[in-house]
C-alpha cells in the first residue's frame, strides 16, 4: 500500500506519532495581472527567502489572454503577521514584475502553516526524515519523507522509490541511495 499525503494525514490514518518532521510557515500571494512585456519568470530573493513564479509564463493556458498568474510567497518569521510578510514580498514583486500594483485584475493571499515541505535543520538532511519504508508492505510518499531534494522533487523522488520497493515485492531500507 502507498500512503500518498500529508504526515498530519498519514499520523492519523497509520495511526503513527513519529510521522512528524520540521516544516515552516509561509504567506502566499496569488495575482492575476494583465500580462505585460518582459516579466520575469521565476526568482529567488536570497535575501529574505521569497519566491516568485509567473506560471503562464511557461504555460500561457493558465489565465485567459492577455493575462498573467504569478504566486509568491515569503516565510513567515516567528511571531509575524501574514500582512507583515506580504509587505516583505512587495519588493521583489517590484523587481520582478514592473507596475505589478496597477495591473492587478485578481488577488488572493493566504498564510499556510507547516506546508513548506520539509525542513532540514543544521546537523540533519533528509535522510533523518520519516522513512518511505514504513514496513508490512506500507510506504509514505510526499514532500516530508526521506527523499531528497526541495518540494515537489521529494514527493517525486519518494513516489518513484515507493513503487519500486512496491513492486519489488520486498521492504528495502525505506529511503533513498544517492
Amino acid at each position: 500500500m502507498i500512503v500518498a499525503t500529508s504526515l498530519a494525514a498519514a499520523r492519523s490514518l497509520l495511526d503513527d506519532e513519529s510521522l512528524r518532521t520540521e516544516s515552516g510557515n509561509t504567506a502566499l500571494l496569488d495575482l492575476g495581472l494583465r500580462r505585460r512585456p518582459g516579466d520575469t519568470f521565476l526568482v529567488f530573493d536570497l535575501d529574505e527567502a521569497g519566491f516568485l513564479e509567473r506560471y503562464t509564463g511557461a504555460d500561457p493556458s493558465l489565465a485567459q489572454s492577455g493575462e498573467s498568474l504569478v504566486q509568491a510567497q515569503m516565510p513567515l518569521r516567528a511571531g509575524e503577521s501574514k500582512d507583515d510578510a506580504l509587505v516583505r514580498l512587495e519588493p521583489l514583486l517590484d523587481l520582478a514584475l514592473p507596475e505589478w500594483r496597477e495591473r492587478v485584475t485578481w488577488r488572493r493571499t493566504a498564510a499556510a502553516a507547516g506546508r513548506s515541505g520539509a525542513l532540514d535543520p543544521p546537523g540533519t538532511s533528509w535522510r533523518d526524515r520519516p522513512a518511505i519504508d514504513r514496513g508490512d508492505g506500507v510506504y509514505l510518499v510526499g514532500d516530508q519523507v526521506a527523499a531528497p531534494g526541495l518540494l515537489g522533487e521529494v514527493a517525486f523522488a519518494s513516489a518513484r522509490r515507493a513503487a519500486a520497493m512496491a513492486t519489488a515485492g520486498t521492504a528495502a531500507h525505506g529511503t533513498l541511495t544517492v
